[in-house]
């Protein structure tokens, strides 16, 4: 989830596990990919592959690579980078970002959201104003979290500005501060989107 890459240490624990078993329900649909059939253009109208190398060279063409690189346990590979050695790489930032990488399956979603909408039964008016703020909901959500991730580019002892620096200096006396609390961080970024977007923006 965008929350878990922003704001959250990779880490060993229920959500965790979730999610390597969340990749590997992927890793098995992937496979599944490769004997699905699909629809193709012919002189009859449209018709179901059946050939298993043009399903698998379609699959290959098309969405393969969005979904093998939606697969790779960057989870795991943030874990390991906490280690002091791998701290010490210049690469290390950039593991963390690319978990978000991750999210390339809401392109998958958004496949078996189009089947689904053939089945709807509500009108087409209906059905553009509920998508619309959907999509802006997800694009607020997301927007938030990368705001809130420019916090992990830089770090406190590196002697660059950041936007959390005056909100800090105003909750000198607070326990929970809102650069270390994430769901006040959240709120924050929530609340600097979602003005942005439908306001100032």
């Amino acid at each position: 989830a965008p929350v878990q890459v922003a704001m959250f240490e990779a880490k060993v624990d229920g959500l965790f596990v979730l999610n390597c078993c969340l990749d590997l329900l992927f890793v098995v649909d992937l496979a599944l990919q490769f004997f699905i059939m699909y629809p193709k253009k012919t002189n009859y109208g449209y018709a179901l592959e059946h050939d298993q190398r043009n399903i698998a060279r379609h699959y290959l063409k098309t969405w393969f690579v969005v979904d093998f690189l939606s697969i790779i346990p960057f989870d795991l590979i943030g874990l390991l980078s906490q280690s002091e050695e791998m701290k010490k790489l210049k690469g290390f930032k950039g593991i963390r970002l690319l978990r978000l990488l991750k999210l390339l399956r809401v392109l998958k979603a958004s496949r078996l959201f189009r089947r689904f909408e053939l089945r709807m039964s509500i009108t087409y008016g209906t059905f553009a104003l509920v998508k619309f703020f959907c999509i802006l909901l997800i694009i607020t959500h997301w927007l938030a979290n990368l705001w809130a991730l420019t916090l992990v580019l830089v770090e406190p002892d590196e002697g660059v500005a950041r936007w959390t620096d005056k909100i800090d200096a105003r909750e000198a006396n607070y326990d929970a501060k809102t650069s270390t609390t994430p769901w006040k961080l959240y709120l924050t970024c929530l609340y600097f989107t979602s003005y942005t977007i439908t306001s100032v923006g």
